[in-house]
């Protein structure tokens, strides 16, 4: 989780979200859905409910198999005998995945040029599990969940528990969500640079205008 020994950069550090961002993946209906269809539920009724659950073990505050049976608890359902939790809540995001080829690519030459790259997700822990079990993690220089500090964006705790693993200050940290939300909870955190993603070609953009602009304050510090 931490960084491999590496003091904090005077450059910037990049951190990417993963849903939506890195991965074609925009929110957890699939999921939803194919518990729903799997127990006879309404999928409209049943992502009503897990939406509002969801936090709770996203937090790490209740386990899988907790959370679904609370779930399938207000619908008079038990989780069924032989059914996995953690295969119900993850098959459909390993079926469905996609990266985006472009993301990928520009995450590893950040990393070739010399800059920090980290992962940082609002998520569950067997997705958690599942992506260092298929090595995803390795994309990154480090992989921050929020099941595991705790805390969910945009809270500012879960920035300030983010940027201490990371070994990073908010002013050199550039930050990249899909969410609206969680780039107004980065920006209120002080993180200099949040960007919202809505296309590769325009984030290319914003991260060029980003390392400039750290890139003259370094020139600009050096001759002071």
């Amino acid at each position: 989780m931490r960084s491999k020994g590496r003091s904090p950069a005077k450059r910037p550090v990049f951190v990417f979200d993963f849903g939506g961002v890195v991965i074609k993946w925009n929110n957890n209906n699939p999921i939803y859905d194919h518990i729903a269809e799997r127990y006879g539920i309404p999928r409209a009724e049943m992502r009503r409910v897990f939406e509002l659950a969801l936090p709770r073990l996203e937090t790490g505050d209740v386990s899988t198999r907790e959370f679904l049976e609370e779930v399938l608890g207000k619908f008079g359902k038990r989780l069924r005998k032989g059914d996995s939790s953690d295969a119900l809540w993850t098959l459909p995001f390993e079926r469905l995945v996609k990266f985006r080829v472009g993301m990928v690519e520009l995450v590893g030459s950040l990393r070739r040029t010399g800059y920090r790259v980290y992962l940082f997700s609002n998520t569950s822990l067997p997705h958690v599990r599942l992506l260092r079990r298929k090595g995803w993690d390795r994309l990154f220089d480090g992989f921050l969940s929020s099941c595991e500090l705790r805390s969910m964006k945009p809270s500012a705790k879960a920035f300030g528990r983010a940027l201490a693993e990371i070994g990073a200050n908010p002013s050199d940290v550039v930050f990249i969500d899909d969410k609206e939300k969680n780039v107004k909870g980065a920006k209120d955190f002080g993180i200099r640079w949040a960007f919202r993603f809505t296309s590769l070609s325009r984030l290319k953009r914003d991260l060029a205008k980003a390392i400039s602009a750290a890139s003259t304050a370094r020139e600009s510090a050096r001759e002071s």
